[in-house]
């Protein structure tokens, strides 16, 4: 069955990107990777295997993404009274739909052995001098209410983990970074993990070849409209609501410049700002080093809250063949990020599923506006994403 009778019919009835991971899941389609390290834990170079899963335990990567930054802060959270939200009473709803599957995230301590509680014990006597990760606590998801069903099979009760140890899987991490991108470019589009000295990255092919490179200097480019449809909730908003922008005018409003690069740091941003313990290689429990998802014209970061409580990211380098043209020493300062959290959360939401519906190139047929919706408890907001900007007005 070709993608274009595939996605038309789900269409009737289900979100046109439900459709695309449906595909997705019907195809069992796998990532192949390629480590030029053997620094990762999760994707080594010495790997037998070296292809995981693009969906991994039944989970919908998108609803997955739009956990992920939750998870993340739990798992580096080292002070529960620094958490700003309460994992028992904090639901999250799949962005593709009001009506569809909410999530619950539980955190629960780990059964460890003898030898694992001596390790633990190693690390919290090594993160008195410098920043560890634990391995202490298990954090899962689990859906709650299945709405008005999922195209992916997903129902109450199920229950997901945020992986932390399975080499069969996807690292959470690359994971974030990678999947809204894969399949750009011919499906051959090589992604790289946030941690780039691993010098891991993923293509949907093997290798990458040298003719997918102009479609890399693409990562950052949108075609689509996009405008704030609802807001649910009191907070700031840098744009204007019921107007239509292209993502470049959103991104110069917000000034983080490059939305791929926004991608990757907004998780650690909120990691820091639920009292999260950073230091990915660099001895600040307040920032990690981390790099955009373009392998062929890397911008590696530091993701930070400074010392005037500023939440940023700030390239350490700069490239030639940037499309964003991101300058050495440039400082993306997030204008005031904790006022407008649900706001930031919601452009961080709509990215994958914005780079998934602009994959589907000439099906212009089959839908011209689509919704995503970015809802925490009672708080958030509702976008609408117009990819035919030829029969837009402002």
């Amino acid at each position: 069955m070709t993608k274009l009778n595939t996605i038309k019919n789900h269409y009737d009835k289900t979100h046109p990107v439900c459709a695309l991971m449906v595909e997705e899941q019907d195809q069992n389609l796998k990532a192949t990777f390629d480590a030029s390290e053997n620094r990762c834990r999760y994707h080594s170079k010495e790997a037998e295997d070296k292809q995981v899963p693009l969906l991994s335990q039944g989970m919908c990567p998108v609803a997955y993404l739009n956990l992920y930054p939750t998870l993340f802060a739990l798992h580096l959270n080292q002070n529960e009274s620094l958490l700003k939200v309460d994992p028992e009473g904090h639901q999250i709803r799949c962005p593709l739909g009001s009506k569809g599957v909410s999530f619950k995230v539980h955190k629960a301590k780990a059964k460890l052995s003898p030898v694992e509680r001596g390790k633990n014990l190693l690390r919290k006597m090594a993160n008195i001098v410098m920043p560890v990760e634990f391995f202490d606590k298990h954090t899962r998801i689990e859906a709650v209410d299945e709405g008005q069903g999922c195209p992916l099979g997903i129902k109450k009760g199920d229950s997901f983990y945020f992986n932390l140890d399975q080499t069969d899987q996807f690292c959470p991490a690359a994971f974030n970074s990678v999947y809204p991108l894969l399949g750009k470019g011919g499906n051959n589009f090589s992604v790289g993990c946030p941690d780039y000295q691993t010098g891991v990255k993923f293509s949907l092919q093997e290798g990458v070849s040298q003719s997918t490179l102009n479609e890399i200097a693409n990562c950052d480019s949108y075609s689509s409209k996009i405008k704030i449809a609802h807001v649910y909730g009191d907070f700031e908003i840098p744009i204007e609501r019921d107007y239509w922008y292209s993502l470049d005018e959103v991104i110069e409003a917000c000034g983080i410049r490059c939305y791929a690069s926004f991608h990757v740091a907004f998780p650690y941003l909120y990691t820091l700002y639920n009292g999260g313990q950073l230091g990915f290689q660099i001895r600040d429990r307040q920032a990690a080093r981390i790099g955009c998802p373009n392998t062929s014209s890397l911008i590696k970061y530091i993701a930070s809250k400074d010392n005037e409580g500023r939440y940023k990211y700030s390239s350490q380098n700069t490239h030639s063949d940037c499309p964003r043209k991101i300058e050495n020493g440039e400082e993306i300062i997030i204008d005031k990020f904790e006022k407008s959290l649900p706001f930031y959360y919601g452009l961080y939401d709509l990215y994958a599923s914005l780079k998934k519906i602009e994959s589907l190139g000439d099906l212009q047929d089959i839908q011209v506006e689509t919704s995503i919706t970015s809802l925490k408890e009672d708080t958030g907001l509702v976008w609408s994403v117009m990819r035919s900007s030829g029969a837009m007005e402002s």
